[in-house]
């Protein structure tokens, strides 16, 4: 099993910026791996992420 790096974005008025390792297989498809991505953050974060526009991007697969 690999593992990918991904940055999420949140846009709240102090523009909250994130750098998130997760596993990965080495045929998944990105949103999968961004959407856990979205499920670290959130339980890294105590369960909450603020509010506001979201965008994810995969920086790095490493397989």
């Amino acid at each position: 099993m690999g593992k990918a790096i991904v940055k999420l974005n949140i846009a709240t008025y102090a523009g909250e910026e994130y750098v998130v390792q997760v596993e990965c297989e080495k045929d998944d498809v990105d949103e999968i791996i961004i959407a856990r991505a979205w499920k670290k953050l959130k339980e890294d974060e105590g369960g909450s992420i603020p509010y506001g526009h979201r965008t994810a991007e995969i920086i790095k697969r490493c397989d």
